[in-house]
């Protein structure tokens, strides 16, 4: 099944003038919490969702997907 690329999500949004610091602020979690996601982590659903709402709003498509080869 395929997953969202957070990495991706919150990079393209930068790309796109949207501040990694305004998208903290936006979803209302620290700076921390953002680099985190776009590092190697994962948001909760409600963050998810709220960052994928803003992604779409911003670039006007659906968000990226990764899938991974099953092993």
């Amino acid at each position: 099944m395929p997953r969202v690329s957070w990495f991706r999500v919150i990079t393209e949004l930068e790309t796109r003038g949207v501040t990694l610091r305004s998208q903290a602020e936006t979803l209302q979690v620290s700076l921390g919490t953002l680099y985190y996601w776009k590092s190697s982590g994962e948001p909760k659903y409600v963050h998810g969702e709220q960052l994928l709402g803003l992604y779409t709003d911003i670039l006007g498509v659906e968000p990226p997907r990764i899938t991974y080869a099953s092993t």
